[in-house]
């Protein structure tokens, strides 16, 4: 969301909440002598999120012109990089163009 924000001028965006944690009530079959307590927390994950992205892994961008995903970390912040280049942002990029300082 920050390199989204980042160029918001230049490249419109909606938000979805795509995951979530939800308290559950005890069930009575805890471990209550545990120290982790993971047992009592759901982790939700939309069914939109699921649908663009199988394996359920954020950020996940999803274009709805063409249906395609692009899913991984740094590879989104380039993306949009570009995609706000190209529609004619003013905004520096958020990282180095030169390919040898982005890879470092």
């Amino acid at each position: 969301t920050l390199a989204l924000e980042h160029h918001r001028q230049a490249v419109p965006y909606e938000w979805e909440e795509s995951l979530g944690w939800e308290q559950r009530a005890p069930t009575g079959d805890e471990d209550f002598e545990a120290t982790e307590r993971s047992d009592w927390w759901y982790h939700w994950k939309s069914p939109a999120l699921l649908a663009a992205n199988p394996k359920g892994m954020v950020p996940t961008l999803l274009d709805p012109a063409t249906n395609r995903a692009v899913t991984e970390s740094i590879v989104c912040i380039q993306f949009i990089d570009e995609l706000a280049a190209a529609n004619g942002s003013t905004a520096p990029p958020l990282l180095p163009t030169d390919p040898f300082e982005r890879a470092a």
